[in-house]
């Protein structure tokens, strides 16, 4: 299977004529086109971007992983994308242009994003499928920690399985130290951190580091270092500060990584969502859990329209990245459990650092405070105004 990978702009823009993967027999509409790894010689059906960690595009039938594909059944063509909508993916109005990165379309014609878990018949612009992921019925608090531990297990090992050394995106905390932890079991981890001086993650990511037995790297968020990752900043929707830090954070530790010769980088997107990270879950719990749950699964829902798009696209210009916690097992799992389990009293995550203790990290990274990474990290106070 041919490869999708994104492009920087000055590259995008050297090598246009050059990326793209022309589909046109058999459609009796003007030719589909979509973005490839330049250095193809030939690239074969099924297209993806990302991964497919089961199942077959060749056939029909459930899948699962992290990706946007373009696949040929008999005369047609299908694109979709899978079921949390990690990967972007763009078509024109009529369905003849389909690209994973919105950059390929021409000015004046503005792409249409496909919705998570959405499968199009091109040319017709008919939806084949529309996948969603149900909830699974919970068990009580200590059994469905349980079950999230081997989730957790499970979906990490299919992300680095076959790679000789993997990246983490690194704060310290809950999640990308769990995950951190649980990629160590299987090949070569580096953590990869960036921060303000004097910001929280600075005074913490060493001392997680080392509790983790694990190499780390770092590098110093300043104005002109930012100013540099931002250049970079092209969104198909207007950046808010918060996307244009979480962009600058993201972007320099995909650097790192790609620099120090990782395949591929690991963060922790999503758990918030899942299991009641946000404080703001908490207020709405004290209130009515359901208005909380609800809240949850429209943030998870939202990820695929901005989350995901922005964090990847942070990421791809240097190295994959690979969302953990977007595992559809794991999301059945988390949207089927009661508020109580994920939110309890001053405790969010609850049933996340139960599974975590359970897997075997160490205490004082089960209990790390919950922090925004834009203020954990400081770059909220150093980001241009502009």
């Amino acid at each position: 299977m041919a490869r999708v990978r994104r492009f920087s702009r000055a590259r995008l823009s050297s090598s246009r004529s050059g990326t793209f993967l022309r589909a046109e027999e058999g459609l009796g509409e003007p030719p589909i086109t979509l973005a490839y790894s330049l250095g193809e010689s030939e690239a074969s059906f099924p297209v993806i971007h990302g991964f497919v960690a089961e199942g077959a595009l060749e056939a029909d039938g459930p899948l699962s992983g992290e990706f946007a594909f373009l696949a040929k059944r008999g005369e047609r063509y299908l694109a979709g994308r899978d079921a949390l909508g990690t990967r972007p993916l763009y078509t024109d109005a009529t369905g003849s242009i389909v690209a994973s990165d919105h950059r390929f379309f021409p000015p004046g014609d503005p792409p249409h994003p496909l919705g998570r878990g959405t499968t199009v018949d091109l040319g017709s612009m008919s939806v084949r499928t529309a996948r969603t992921v149900a909830a699974v019925t919970a068990g009580d608090l200590e059994g469905s920690a349980s079950r999230l531990a081997g989730l957790l297990e499970e979906s990490v090992e299919r992300r680095v399985k076959g790679c000789r050394k993997v990246a983490v995106s690194f704060s310290g905390g809950l999640d990308s130290s769990l995950i951190a932890m649980l990629a160590a079991r299987r090949t070569e981890v580096t953590l990869c951190s960036a921060f303000a001086s004097g910001s929280r993650d600075e005074l913490g990511v060493g001392r997680a580091a080392d509790l983790l037995g694990l190499r780390s790297l770092s590098t110093k968020l300043e104005g002109p270092r930012v100013a540099d990752e931002l250049a970079g900043l092209d969104l198909p929707f207007r950046a808010a500060p918060m996307d244009r830090a979480l962009w600058s954070l993201y972007s320099s530790t995909a650097r790192l990584a790609a620099d120090d010769g990782a395949e591929l980088i690991l963060l922790g997107q999503l758990a918030d969502e899942l299991f009641g990270g946000y404080m703001k879950y908490s207020i709405a719990a004290k209130k009515d859990e359901g208005l909380a749950a609800r809240m949850m699964e429209a943030d998870v829902e939202a990820c695929a329209e901005r989350a995901f798009v922005r964090d990847e696209d942070a990421c791809a210009r240097f190295i994959e990245p690979r969302f953990p916690f977007a595992d559809e097992r794991v999301v059945a799992l988390a949207l089927g459990l009661p508020v109580s389990y994920k939110v309890s009293g001053p405790q969010r995550k609850l049933v996340l650092r139960i599974a975590a203790s359970r897997l075997g990290l160490p205490d004082e990274l089960v209990q790390a405070p919950k922090k925004a990474a834009q203020y954990s990290s400081g770059i909220a106070k150093i980001l241009p105004s502009t």
